[in-house]
């Protein structure tokens, strides 16, 4: 049975709205939401300014007012803590980050079993703290981090992507997911994983870490240049994917999306509905041949991120994709996963044996892939 799960944010420009203080307003309130739950909590951040300092103050806090808390060992990619939490290393998580937005935001993310929560109340700060930042030498960490490479390893078919010659460049955009393919592949494999952006940036270069704000110039320089077969880049939070093909051309989320599902639906003998943007409705006359080609369904959405979650929670969904390149699997985890999504699409282009480029252009034809 699928667990359905509720976000909660808080977020504000650093320095000027999100700030230590602010922070610790915030513990008395969390503390006995988690208390009064009886929920077990995994505290996690990203790779944004301070954020593991902010993450480890946080453990402190709720522990001293006498939540169940364990601490992430390292930062974690949004996707990995719903992993986490569907193995049942804690009941629900709160991440310091602000996902995939601007370098100047930072934030508080509860990920919780339930609706209609209100976990961010601003109350007072703790009487009495620890200098910032300390250390928490006697913290019960977690190597959730450890959990979802696992988990990767578990979907994709790893030995066919090790013996196959690729060569694959990532970007990861300095954030949460720097290290993660790598890991997912192996050492000593025959394709060759070649990742850039992968430095601790706090900033991240004084750019939006996301795949559809960014132009992407020196990945797509150094696929085309290097002849490789693909590159991919990952939002700072691991949940938006843009693709570059062999041409250093962009693919469109959509052209993701039902290349992906076509190799779900023939490879693995997945079906349900394949859900993308109303504003992909353009491409419907080939999309449409490709639905009679493959035997598969896709829906126009106007909100697709809603209706992807409602399409998962009823057991119909494939695959889905929103505007900004977030890929949702009905199989595996409930958000975006843009690791995930890279993997298979290595592992579709190993299979397949054939460059992406014709692969893509191969799709757009009336008669479908």
């Amino acid at each position: 049975m699928q667990t359905v799960r509720y976000t909660y944010c808080w977020e504000g420009a650093v320095v000027a709205d999100f700030t230590l203080d602010a922070v610790r307003r915030r513990y008395a309130a969390l503390a006995d939401l988690l208390n009064a739950r009886g929920w077990r909590c995994l505290v996690a951040c990203d790779t944004r300014f301070l954020s593991a300092q902010i993450a480890a103050d946080c453990y402190r806090g709720l522990r001293a007012l006498g939540a169940q808390v364990s601490l992430s060992a390292t930062p974690l990619p949004r996707p990995a803590v719903d992993v986490a939490l569907d193995q049942h290393v804690a009941d629900c998580a709160l991440i310091v980050s602000a996902g995939n937005r601007e370098y100047w935001l930072n934030g508080l993310v509860l990920i919780a079993p339930a609706p209609g929560l209100n976990p961010f109340i601003d109350g007072a700060p703790p009487s009495e703290w620890p200098p910032f930042p300390a250390d928490t030498p006697d913290a019960n960490l977690i190597d959730a981090r450890r959990v979802y490479i696992d988990s990767l390893r578990d979907v994709i078919d790893v030995e066919l992507v090790r013996q196959t010659s690729l060569t694959i460049f990532v970007d990861v955009m300095n954030g949460t997911t720097g290290g993660v393919i790598p890991a997912v592949i192996g050492d000593d494999a025959r394709t060759k994983t070649i990742e850039i952006n992968r430095e601790q940036d706090a900033w991240f270069g004084r750019q939006t870490p996301h795949p559809h704000s960014a132009s992407l110039v020196r990945l797509r320089k150094l696929v085309r240049e290097s002849d490789s077969h693909l590159g991919v880049a990952i939002s700072a939070d691991g949940r938006a994917l843009g693709v570059v093909d062999n041409e250093g051309e962009l693919a469109s989320p959509l052209e993701i999306a039902l290349l992906l599902a076509h190799y779900l639906n023939r490879q693995h003998r997945q079906r349900g509905l394949v859900i993308v943007p109303a504003s992909a409705a353009a491409s419907a006359p080939w999309v449409r041949g490709w639905e009679t080609q493959t035997g598969l369904n896709v829906e126009f959405a106007e909100q697709p991120a809603l209706r992807i979650a409602e399409a998962r929670a009823a057991y119909q969904l494939l695959i889905g994709v929103t505007e900004d390149g977030q890929l949702t699997f009905g199989r595996a985890g409930g958000i975006g996963d843009a690791p995930l999504a890279a993997l298979m699409l290595v592992e579709l282009v190993a299979r397949r044996g054939v460059k992406l480029c014709v692969m893509r252009e191969k799709l757009r034809q009336p008669q479908g892939a």
